[in-house]
């Protein structure tokens, strides 16, 4: 199974449509904010959003996006946020422990606009606890700028994984 990641958008609908269109067969995709005007009105496969501190709202929205949001896919606990209110421009530990609070295997992240993946191994100590399995974190880096994520989740494992759009 293949999840599509996006984040960042800020105006380029172009580009979310782009990636979308590049990963047909993705059984969901992951908006992790900051553009969510951006996104089609599209059946293709589920969006699950999460406002990023540039999404503004009004009282007339009827489907507001939560700040972060758990999900399962394949057996796996994913944990979405935009991150701005874990304060990630300043690192991962705090994404890191609200993934470990919500007993997740994958942390999505958005809000620095820097590509990143990041895997804590099972046996870690963290904020007092071992980790019993891996914890991975995963930043696609900005769609605006062309860039996003994907997830492979095959049997047990988790591959993760940067695209990067043409010109």
């Amino acid at each position: 199974m293949t999840l599509l990641v996006l984040s960042d958008s800020h105006g380029r609908s172009d580009r979310v449509r782009a990636a979308m269109a590049l990963n047909p067969d993705a059984a969901a995709m992951f908006f992790l904010g900051d553009g969510l005007r951006d996104l089609p009105d599209d059946d293709r496969c589920p969006i699950l959003r999460v406002k990023g501190n540039c999404d503004v709202f009004t009282m007339f929205d009827t489907d507001p996006a939560p700040e972060e949001r758990l999900e399962f896919f394949g057996g796996k606990r994913i944990l979405a946020m935009h991150g701005h209110t874990r304060g990630v421009k300043s690192g991962i530990m705090k994404a890191a422990a609200a993934g470990l609070e919500a007993d997740a295997d994958l942390g999505l992240f958005g809000h620095t606009h820097n590509p990143l993946e990041s895997c804590i191994p099972a046996g870690e100590q963290m904020f007092g606890c071992v980790l019993e399995r891996p914890l991975y974190l995963f930043y696609p880096g900005s769609i605006g700028a062309g860039e996003f994520g994907l997830i492979t989740l095959q049997g047990n494992g988790i591959l993760l994984s940067h695209g990067k759009l043409e010109k």
